[in-house]
């Protein structure tokens, strides 16, 4: 073969090789990115379940967020200004993240923090409480838009759990259930206990 068509051939295959591999990086971001505020999205949040799972030590964390009377921003001021708040508060959740954790936005004006990994027991619980603390305290800052100063506050529940029990649908059941504790409490952070055997739930 001539060496000129064969080097050809070669940088071609290489090229091939390499739009593919660009392409399936470029599917992977966008299957697990909030296309609105560039966040993980739940499937990266099941995907970092699932790795939280296989270790046989520690315990994993989630803090659930949802954001107080959002409605009445869109209501009052219409969805762009709405849309405007979210994108900031999803930047004001990611600065707050420390390494390790992962901030997603599941849907509408509900985040999460994926906790990185914790230790046992009351050690997890006490740093869950923590953070649950300063990531409401980092989101409560008024955010300005458009001339608009607006005021808007989170209610977060925390939940913990041993990693050989863990499973998506048992984290957001938990910090659910906190986050809704926290709303009837008049919007604090709650941090919901360890469960029992069992009570974490089926993986999602």
């Amino acid at each position: 073969m001539d060496t000129t068509l064969a080097a050809a051939l070669i940088s071609t295959t290489t090229l091939a090789a390499t739009s593919t591999t660009g392409y399936a990086a470029l599917l992977h971001h966008r299957l697990h990115t909030d296309a609105t505020t560039g966040l993980a999205n739940r499937a990266a949040l099941r995907r970092l379940a699932g790795h939280a799972g296989r270790r046989r030590h520690g315990s994993a964390g989630l803090l659930l967020l949802d954001l107080d009377r959002f409605k009445q921003i869109n209501d009052t001021h219409g969805h762009p200004t709405g849309t405007a708040v979210l994108i900031e508060l999803a930047e004001r959740l990611a600065e707050a993240a420390e390494p390790g954790e992962v901030p997603v936005r599941l849907h509408g004006d509900e985040f999460a923090l994926w906790l990185g990994p914790l230790p046992d027991g009351q050690a997890a619980e006490r740093i869950a409480k923590q953070r649950a603390a300063e990531v409401a305290a980092a989101l409560a800052a008024p955010v300005h838009v458009d001339g608009l100063v607006l005021t808007v506050t989170a209610s977060v529940g925390a939940y913990t759990a041993p990693t050989h029990r863990v499973s998506l649908s048992g984290l957001l059941a938990g910090a659910d259930a906190a986050m809704y504790a926290a709303k009837r409490a008049g919007r604090l952070v709650r941090l919901r206990p360890v469960p029992t055997v069992g009570e974490a739930g089926e993986s999602a």
